[in-house]
């Protein structure tokens, strides 16, 4: 094993450029590893495509009102919370390659249960035990990514999560076309979650890799790994609180605000989660060269003018063009905060990445109610700066995905 100076220089963990080949006692070959990783993060998010493309007809079919719906949209939340807590612990004891597996395939059988309930009761137990089953396999995989970018050497982490967004866009194509065929939700589920069972059982098995050792310092002295973790949380708030204002007011904004056409205002985050996916694509060779810390800053800066320009201009063409630089100045953020957290403290890291999905997806949750209050007391434009704001903020905490020694001895 050796180091890599030149690596070390541009603040990526020691760690993960140091075993170039798989060790001896991993007879899986790492590039197998990142296939087979990359699997469970397409499934994840082919099923929350599949769930939320065909939501409108669960909802007509359960006779719910928007109340309703919420509750069992609060019952995913807060299931999903539990799940990262649950799983955090699972992992950090028995690893993410015992973990990742039955997680996912509970995640299947639970979106063929989104299919049965004819009532509002047991729609919002069924997707309480969906949020909890997304969480389990939340952690699992985001923890077996990191170790899988370890063994690999090099950044990979990026475009391992662009497959999440790969996997979103088949499975909303898929549902669409259901949708269309007039194939009543309940049969699409099932279908989807048979296919999506056979191909987990199909695909090879994730190694026991082992957790990374603590980074060697490349920054100043030693930091403190709970103030890392609250500032990575932070980091992943932000990127998360941005992704949910795209996803529930960009439309809304060019419709509204700029009189767009409805089908023009769809292409909004249409544009933003494309943009995110090329960017994760090629962003594990960008971080590579200019370092994570540099590439966070310039991700975050260029959110935060991208956005706000948009938002300054009155056009729709302005709005599209800032919500599609928007989610390129994004993408970097959450896999550079998930490696950052597997570093910071190896030996609970199942935890750490919990923690900091838990913060993002409270951001996610809560930034859009939030973005309405504002404009309900202000309007929409005014109330769109919070995300600008909060991608300006993640140029200014990118420091913490530097690696730092830290002095942890296993739990």
């Amino acid at each position: 094993m050796t180091t890599d100076p030149a690596h070390a220089r541009r603040g990526f963990p020691v760690s993960t450029t140091v075993q170039r080949r798989p060790q001896a006692n991993h007879p899986e070959p790492p590039r197998r590893q990142r296939i087979t990783i990359s699997i469970y993060f397409v499934i994840a998010g082919a099923v929350m495509a599949v769930w939320g493309t065909r939501l409108p007809s669960v909802q007509a079919r359960l006779h719910a009102g928007p109340g309703a719906l919420s509750l069992g949209l609060l019952g995913a939340a807060a299931g999903m919370l539990v799940g990262l807590h649950i799983g955090g612990r699972l992992v950090d004891r028995i690893g993410p390659h015992r973990l990742v597996l039955p997680a996912a395939l509970t995640l299947a059988a639970t979106l063929a249960l989104l299919g049965l309930p004819t009532t509002v009761t047991a729609f919002i137990a069924a997707c309480t035990a969906f949020g909890a089953a997304h969480g389990l396999l939340d952690v699992a995989m985001n923890v077996a990514a990191a170790r899988t970018q370890v063994a690999y050497g090099r950044p990979i982490l990026q475009s391992i999560h662009a497959t999440y967004s790969i996997g979103a866009l088949l499975g909303a194509g898929a549902a669409s076309l259901s949708a269309a065929a007039g194939i009543p939700s309940g049969r699409m589920f099932l279908g989807t979650a048979a296919v999506l069972a056979a191909l987990l059982v199909l695909a090879p098995a994730l190694d026991p890799l082992p957790c990374a050792p603590p980074a060697l310092a490349t920054g100043r002295g030693t930091a403190r790994p709970r103030a890392v973790i609250i500032a990575l949380g932070f980091l992943a708030l932000c990127s998360l609180l941005g992704e949910g204002a795209a996803g529930d007011w960009s439309a809304i904004h060019l419709h509204t605000v700029l009189h767009a056409s409805t089908a023009l205002s769809a292409t909004a985050y249409a544009l933003y989660s494309g943009a995110m996916a090329i960017c994760r694509l090629t962003g594990d060779k960008i971080s590579t060269r200019i370092g994570p810390v540099a590439h966070v800053r310039a991700g975050g800066l260029l959110a935060a003018a991208s956005l706000g320009v948009g938002l300054l201009i009155p056009h729709p063409a302005a709005a599209l063009i800032g919500w599609t630089l928007f989610g390129a100045g994004l993408a970097g953020v959450v896999p550079a905060a998930v490696t950052a957290a597997s570093t910071a403290r190896p030996h609970r890291a199942g935890r750490d990445i919990a923690a900091i999905s838990t913060t993002g997806y409270v951001g996610m949750v809560a930034g859009p109610a939030a973005i309405g209050a504002i404009a309900t007391a202000t309007n929409l434009t005014a109330a769109l700066a919070l995300p600008a704001v909060l991608a300006l903020g993640v140029a200014v905490a990118a420091t913490a995905v530097r690696p730092r020694k830290t002095t942890e001895t296993p739990a």
